[in-house]
């Protein structure tokens, strides 16, 4: 499952069936939005209040919403590795139909 912000919640998240069911089936309120004293991820209410179905729909992407969400225990190698997926994933998955869909 892909995320609004092109996570792969399955691979790439280590929250993802332990605390968090995933971002979408949440409609982003996930655990760790606490974290940015708010009850929902900022990406994914950003996405929400734009229309969008992705950040691929606005084109912006990496934005300062991104920048600004960065996991504070991720190292500079690990933050770009972790942008370079996500932006993967949203050209990848979203390019095609058949290969992710996100609900």
């Amino acid at each position: 499952m892909l995320s609004v912000c092109g996570v792969n919640c399955a691979t790439d998240c280590r929250a993802y069936k332990t605390n968090c069911e995933g971002c979408n089936e949440l409609c982003g309120k996930v655990s760790w939005a606490e974290f940015y004293e708010r009850e929902d991820c900022p990406i994914y209410a950003c996405v929400l209040s734009q229309g969008f179905s992705s950040c691929k729909d606005c084109g912006k992407q990496p934005c300062e919403l991104w920048l600004q969400t960065r996991n504070p225990e991720a190292t500079d190698a690990e933050f770009e590795a972790d942008i370079s997926s996500r932006l993967r994933n949203l050209v990848t998955y979203l390019s095609n139909p058949f290969r992710g869909v996100i609900t």
